[in-house]
Order: C-alpha cells, then structure tokens, then sequence
C-alpha cells in the first residue's frame, strides 16, 4: 500500500508530463515480462521498429503541444511516468519500489516478525477483534472479541476494509511492547500494552478444537516446514474423529513454494497435477503432482481475505480448484500467488511484475488481473452484521440444556464475532446433519 501511495503521489507532482504518458496507454500493449531476446536481422526487426515510431510520433506529437502551450518539460520526470505507463497498459496491477522499500519487503517475508494472538475482521468502521486465540498477549492483556481497533503505537487506524496496514502495523516494529487504544462494545475507549512474543519459526500460529468436534488451525506464512505441519493436524483430526477442519489463511503469506503439495496431496487424486507454473511465454517452470495417495475423509473449510498472498494464495488456488473435499470462504485474495517478481527499470526503481502465470486444475488462471474467488463470499453486509446471544438461554422451567445444546452455545460463544469463521462452522454443521462423511 506504502509503495502504490509513494507512485500516486509523484504522479501527481507530474501533472504537467502526465498527460504524455497517458498518450501511449491506447496504443499497444507490450511484452514487459519476456526475457532479453538476442540481436535480430534488420529485416526482422522491421515491425519492432515500425511500432516504437508509432509510439514516437505521438510523443512527439505530445512534446510538440506542450511546446507550443509555452508549458516546460521535465525530460527525466516525463521519462519515468512515461514507463509506469507503459508497464501499467500491460500490467495494471504492477507495484513499483524504490531500493529501500524493495529491501524492506524482502526482510518482511524472510522475517518471523510478531504475533498478538489477534484475529482481525473487517468492517465499514474500524478494524475489529474477531477472535483472541488463547494464552496470547491480546489474551493476557484481557482484549475481547467484539472491541475495535482505535490506534497502534499511536497512530489511528484507518477506516477502510483492508486490513494490511494494520496487520503490517501490529507486526511492526523492534519492542515487544505494543500499545492499542481499543473501543469496547459500550463506546468507552482504553489504551493497553501488548507484550507481543515472536511468530513460529514454523507456520501455524494456533491449533484449537472448538465445540462440536470441528479442528480450527491459523496460518501465519508457508514457510519452511509447513506442509508437514498442516498435514500432520489434519492426519491427527482424522484419526481423533474430528467431523470437519478449518484452515484460517487471512492475513497470510509466505515463500515456500514447496511446501504445498504435501498439504494438497491429503486431497487431491493421484495422477495428475496439482498447478502448473510457467512464464508469460507459456515455458513449464513446474507442475507439481501429489506426493502421496490421498487419505483425507474430513471436509475443510478455507477461510482467505484479501491479504491471503504469496504461497498462502498459491495455497488457497490449489485447494479451490484442484483437490476434493475443500471449500474457500471470505474475499477475493491479493491476486500474487508467487507470480510475481521484481524487475529493475532504468529509471533505479523496481516493477512488481507478473512474470508468470499460474494455471490449477480446473482450468482457471491467474496472471495477476485478479484473486482467488471463494466459493462463499462474505459480502459488506454479511461482515457488518451483528449476532446476538443471550448470556443465559431462556428455558422453561424445570429444563436443562443437553450436552448438545452446550456444545451449540460454546460453538456460538466462539465464533459471534467473526463472520467467516461462522459460515465454515454452519456449512459443517449443514455437512454434518445432511450424514456427509462419518459422524464421530
């Protein structure tokens, strides 16, 4: 978000230029991705050179206007606007970097970085706590689901349904020491201070059980190890008797590639493979098969938002469109599933750009224009809504709530506040009442 604001803003110190560049958005779109290609014969080249004089003459065209306007041109300016152009006619969703923020990303992905135990949910207003994971330091500094996120270290937390910035925010920094305003259910606001602990050098951030016999695991980023690790939890809830799994993945990222086909195996039938990755010119780079014989019976719920990037998104691709057994819910992901990749211009800055395409088994491909689509989506509305459940159940006199009904309270109680986890613990439940799979 930093580096696409850094962009708005020279281009809007460019105003004078920025019409030139605009100039060449209709005229054709150019294979910025491809690999240098060698030396060709004149002959060869002939239609290259025909198209760049195109692209010439209009600006040139454009420089002779603003001359004749008496308006002055700022050669190097118009230089580097004219580029983002053009690498926005063929990339729309490109990013651009400087060294440092470049830098800063890479040691972002490479780090452990912190973790509160916080589990956010967008709204139209403030952030809000969807769920605090036990023995955390949200947990410890007595934060409920339910509260608003006001500020982190100071700053206030803008009002939007990305919650990037703040996931980056409370992540951030070199202290262990954290301090929130958090607004309560009853308007009043109250500053606290998070001591934060280290995120896993391994990914999963949470492993729990909720009520009615439904696994719930939060991901934190596909790193090193990570396919082991997920796919040892769900073996586990297979052999314990658990009726359906939750794997979180909002807010998630990571590196690993290679990681995902251990997760995807539990799901996918033998033979045939799991994604294939390949450059823009359609060149195989990989296309992993599974790496065992499926043995998952337990349906699982994928619960991805728009900061689900990098392996977790590949993650999130492969098990929406190639595997049996899984279903995605929540908002369209970030739209990089380890397609793209930094590319230096000549102006010293850097393009994010979607050098590969990724296609699953389904057919669909990502090449950087859009996000995984969940097969539910959680709508505006839908994460606005507010669940009401009454402390104490009324019952008739002389009655007793069931084992069952304690577990439907307690399953409840658990996810009010947070509107994805609720739709996967529903479609369970609807999965589990209709006789899906095994009943434990």
């Amino acid at each position: 978000m930093k580096q696409k604001q850094n962009w708005m803003k020279q281009s809007a110190g460019l105003k004078v230029v920025g019409w030139v560049a605009w100039l060449v958005l209709g005229a054709v779109v150019l294979a910025f991705a491809e690999e240098p290609v060698a030396p060709v014969a004149a002959a060869e080249a002939a239609p290259v050179a025909d198209e760049s004089r195109g692209l010439c003459d209009i600006v040139q065209q454009g420089i002779a206007l603003l001359d004749e306007s008496g308006l002055a041109l700022d050669e190097d300016a118009a230089q580097a606007a004219l580029l983002e152009a053009l690498i926005l006619t063929a990339d729309p969703a490109a990013t651009f970097f400087d060294e440092s923020e470049l830098d800063a990303r890479r040691q972002q992905q490479a780090e452990r970085g912190w973790d509160t135990g916080l589990v956010l949910a967008p709204t139209d207003g403030l952030p809000k706590v969807a769920g605090v994971r036990a023995n955390s330091p949200a947990a410890a500094t007595n934060v409920l689901a339910g509260e608003e996120i006001v500020s982190v270290a100071g700053e206030e937390v803008p009002r939007c349904q990305d919650l990037s910035c703040v996931r980056a925010a409370l992540a951030a920094g070199e202290s262990a020491e954290l301090k929130l305003a958090i607004r309560a259910a009853d308007g009043k606001t109250r500053e606290v201070t998070l001591k934060r602990v280290e995120s896993p050098p391994t990914t999963l951030l949470a492993i729990e059980e909720l009520p009615n016999r439904i696994g719930y695991m939060s991901v934190g980023k596909i790193q090193e190890r990570a396919g082991a690790d997920i796919a040892a939890a769900l073996e586990s809830w297979e052999i314990s008797g658990v009726f359906g799994a939750i794997l979180d993945l909002r807010g998630a990222g990571g590196a690993a590639e290679g990681e995902i086909p251990a997760i995807a195996s539990l799901f996918s039938p033998t033979g045939k493979s799991l994604y294939t990755l390949s450059d823009r010119g359609g060149k195989v780079l990989r296309a992993p098969k599974p790496t065992s014989v499926p043995c998952s019976s337990v349906p699982l719920m994928v619960l991805v938002d728009e900061g689900t990037t990098g392996a977790a998104e590949l993650l999130a691709a492969v098990l929406g469109g190639s595997v049996n057994g899984a279903m995605l819910i929540g908002r369209e992901t970030a739209g990089d599933p380890l397609i793209r990749e930094p590319r230096q211009l000549p102006t010293g800055q850097y393009a994010l750009l979607a050098a590969r395409q990724l296609k699953v088994a389904d057919g669909q491909t990502y090449v950087g224009l859009k996000g995984v689509i969940p097969d539910v989506i959680i709508s505006d509305a839908a994460l606005n809504e507010s669940l009401f459940e009454p402390d104490a159940p009324v019952l008739r006199k002389g009655k007793t709530m069931t084992d069952e009904e304690k577990e439907d309270k307690a399953l409840r109680d658990r996810t009010r506040h947070d509107t994805y986890l609720r739709r996967a613990t529903d479609i369970l439940l609807g999965l589990k009442a209709l006789g899906y799979g095994r009943n434990p």
